[in-house]
Order: C-alpha cells, then sequence, then structure tokens
C-alpha cells in the first residue's frame, strides 16, 4: 500500500527512471511528467504529498511550474532538483520552494526530504 503520492517532473528520462524506482521502493505512488505542461496537466487531476521537478524543462520551467503550483495553493512539498548549481535563498523563498536539491541527487537526500516532509 502506497504511503503517498508524488510527482516527478523532469526532462530526463533516466532521471525520472532512478527517482520512480528510489520512491517507489519507500512505498511512494509516483506519476512521472517530462515537461511543465505534462506537469500542470497531472497537477489538476491528481493530489500530491511531494511534487520533485527540474528547473530547466521544456513547456513550462520550473520556475512556471513553481508558480503555477504556489497560485494554486497545492499543499504538496515542492523540491526543485537541477544542474546547475546552487539557487540563492531569495529565489526559494520568492517562489515557495520547500527544498532544493542539486544534481546528481543522492538516495539519502530523496530519503531525507521524504522522511523530514520536505
Amino acid at each position: 500500500m502506497a504511503v503517498g503520492k508524488i510527482l516527478v517532473a523532469d526532462d530526463e528520462r533516466e532521471f525520472c527512471i532512478f527517482l520512480k524506482s528510489c520512491l517507489n521502493r519507500l512505498k511512494f505512488d509516483v506519476d512521472v511528467a517530462y515537461d511543465g505542461l505534462e506537469a500542470k496537466d497531472l497537477l489538476i487531476v491528481n493530489k500530491y504529498d511531494f511534487i520533485f521537478f527540474d528547473c530547466n524543462m521544456p513547456g513550462l520551467s520550473g520556475v512556471e511550474l513553481a508558480k503555477v503550483i504556489r497560485e494554486s495553493s497545492l499543499d504538496a512539498k515542492k523540491i526543485m532538483v537541477t544542474g546547475y548549481g546552487v539557487v540563492d535563498e531569495d529565489f526559494i523563498n520568492q517562489f515557495g520552494i520547500d527544498v532544493f536539491l542539486s544534481k546528481p541527487v543522492y538516495i539519502k537526500d530523496i530519503e531525507r526530504v521524504v522522511r523530514d516532509g520536505g
């Protein structure tokens, strides 16, 4: 039985497969979107506990997706994942991001995020 529902949005298919596998082992039900528009569509019809999303995606960027999530008043924890290095705290606060992870992401970081609730 799943302990929660998670959306993973990233245009890197290998990363999505890795993250979904890790989260499935932790007993989460995981949906995957390969671009920001697909993620937005999934957000309309599903309730998520966590949303892991890339900063740079086609369709809607991670920043644009973060705005959609914030404006929709969704309770899901927002975890931005990117290979672009460190993002400053003002950026994180401006877009309501709960956690920022730099790629490469390690299993222990994923476990910590979902265990601690963001």
